[in-house]
């Protein structure tokens, strides 16, 4: 029989790999948005593509730094160190791993390095 900590590390696991696979999809569907020729057009065309560019870029950026953050949760998981504060070792609530399932603090820790800044 398969205790609590098993089923909710199998249930965590479960939503980590789907939470990534999402992610992965839409960066490759990323990597397929067309690369727009800035020869080419008036200036408006030509700000618009710089514009569509950049948020490409930003977007792409995000989801890889999502992949890398979910990569981590996953590993945090096999290693036994998933759902415990990476700052204090406190337990991280369960309603918390739920909506941000890769976080790697508790509120209070996250708190505080709100305040302080990145390390």
């Amino acid at each position: 029989m398969n205790t609590m900590s098993e089923r909710i590390d199998t249930s965590a696991a479960g939503r980590l790999r789907a939470e990534l696979e999402s992610v992965l999809n839409r960066l490759r569907r990323e990597e397929d948005v067309p690369h727009i020729a800035l020869v080419t057009g008036d200036f408006f065309d030509v700000a618009q593509g710089v514009e569509q560019q950049e948020l490409a870029h930003l977007t792409s950026s995000r989801l890889t730094e999502r992949a890398r953050r979910l990569r981590t949760a996953l590993t945090r998981l096999q290693d036994g160190d998933y759902g415990l504060c990476s700052d204090c070792g406190a337990a991280i609530p369960p309603k918390r791993l739920l909506a941000l399932p890769d976080t790697t603090t508790c509120v209070a820790c996250q708190a505080q390095l709100e305040r302080v800044g990145p390390r």
